[in-house]
């Protein structure tokens, strides 16, 4: 369960992976910094709820042995409980398992649900009461090479339509440092950003040309989560990063003083998520904190 307090003026909230995205039927990772982490961890939350979750990719992934591996054509039928990972086929060069098509992971979700809806008209009763199936879907839709940051081009990301929340990943470790070409996918993509301190001024000028401000997805509900451990070790020693609360704190005081700028609000107004939750947490671990922008 998630637990809230007040912490310097802030309203925060705290708790798993799950309760970061409001345990959305629907849930899409993209960015850099631990998304396949987050789908192994979100998956496995969903399953010891006794639920059914099918993780796929619309990009491709090493091959997932904590899984059930599900070879296309076709995903998971309804009535395949556990976690299932959906894959269309293994590239040969890589040994990568290629994921199904972003309309086939569309059209997949929108028939489990309308079956979900089936069932319960006929047994007259919710969708997911005791005894109906509601698959939850978790999937990667992009590729980072490993990196902190990733800048998008205009073919990405591989977001479902029907995706319920969206969460936009970058590795924590990366505040209050300076920005090195090494750290990003596709750096000349966001080249005014390197050589800089990252911080909450270049953190938003990031966010605000990433998919979280494209009007293309301003219906689902989005999370930008800052992740990565709470303790780095280097050279034997422990190096405290900026406490969590405080680096929350940073990223919303930038954004009112940025409303304060009339032009920037109306750029940013239409192109608005119709929900934005910040997060900061190793999710490996499965703490996190964070609040709602709005």
């Amino acid at each position: 369960m998630s637990s809230s307090r007040l912490t310097a003026g802030l309203k925060t909230e705290s708790g798993s992976l799950w309760n970061m995205t409001r345990k959305s039927p629907v849930t899409t990772f993209i960015g850099a910094g631990g998304k396949t982490t987050c789908v192994r961890s979100l998956t496995r939350e969903i399953l010891s709820a006794g639920l059914q979750v099918v993780a796929t990719t619309t990009t491709k992934v090493y091959p997932e042995n904590q899984m059930s591996a599900w070879k296309s054509p076709g995903p998971p039928p309804p009535n395949e409980k556990g976690a299932w990972f959906w894959y269309d086929r293994t590239e040969e060069e890589s040994g990568k398992w290629i994921g199904p098509s972003l309309k086939a992971v569309d059209e997949a979700i929108a028939e489990d649900l309308l079956t979900s809806e089936q069932q319960s008209s006929q047994a007259g009763v919710q969708c997911g009461s005791e005894g109906l199936i509601k698959p939850y879907w978790v999937i990667e839709g992009d590729g980072a090479r490993e990196r902190k940051l990733k800048c998008w081009e205009t073919y990405e990301p591989q977001i479902p339509k029907q995706t319920d929340c969206a969460v936009l990943m970058l590795d924590r470790g990366l505040w209050g440092n300076v920005l090195q070409v090494d750290q990003v996918h596709r750096p000349h993509l966001c080249q005014d950003l390197l050589g800089k301190v990252w911080n909450a001024e270049s953190a938003w000028s990031y966010f605000l040309r990433s998919p979280v401000f494209a009007s293309q997805y301003r219906e689902m509900s989005w999370v930008i989560l800052l992740n990565g451990p709470g303790k780095i070790i280097e050279n034997k020693q422990v190096i405290d990063p900026i406490d969590p609360v405080d680096l929350l704190l940073a990223l919303k005081d930038r954004w009112e003083e940025m409303q304060g700028n009339l032009n920037t609000d109306s750029e940013c107004e239409e192109k608005r998520p119709c929900n934005l939750r910040i997060a900061v947490g190793d999710a490996k671990e499965g703490e996190l904190r964070w609040f709602d922008l709005w």
